[in-house]
């Protein structure tokens, strides 16, 4: 029995000590956001979208969004020329460049350029380790 009673002892001391800190958590302080809000747009709907520039031309399709540190998107990598992603060359392309419009029902990205610009610019390069590589 007084093994029983130093048990019991052992762990209602435990629990008090470990009491303190669940009590000073703040997971209750977590916020939620339970609808889009206008003007804003997800990752989803823009990755993959054709991309053309003012004349019509199609340039490539939107592949990844890059964020900044404080979340929001500051580069476009738009894949160009290859087939079915095999040969696609990565240009990155500032988020500020590109617009959003409507073409035959479908939604599209345009940019102000050419297909021969797009194919002469630099391969975009990324620096971390990341599932995009």
């Amino acid at each position: 029995m007084q093994k029983s009673n130093t048990l019991v002892r052992a762990f209602a001391i435990a629990g008090l000590a470990i009491a303190p800190v669940a009590i000073t958590t703040t997971a209750w302080a977590l916020s939620f956001v339970s609808t889009q809000a206008p003007g804003e747009q997800s990752t989803s709907s823009i990755i993959g979208l054709n991309v053309e520039n003012r004349v019509g031309d199609k340039l490539g399709d939107i592949s990844y969004l890059v964020l900044d540190n404080s979340g929001k998107v500051s580069t476009v990598v738009i894949g160009v020329g290859g087939f079915l992603g095999v040969g696609t060359k990565n240009v990155g392309v500032p988020y500020s460049e590109i617009t959003f419009t409507t073409k035959d029902g479908q939604r599209i990205a345009t940019v102000d350029a050419t297909k021969e610009s797009l194919t002469n610019a630099p391969n975009y390069v990324w620096t971390e380790k990341s599932a995009a590589e």
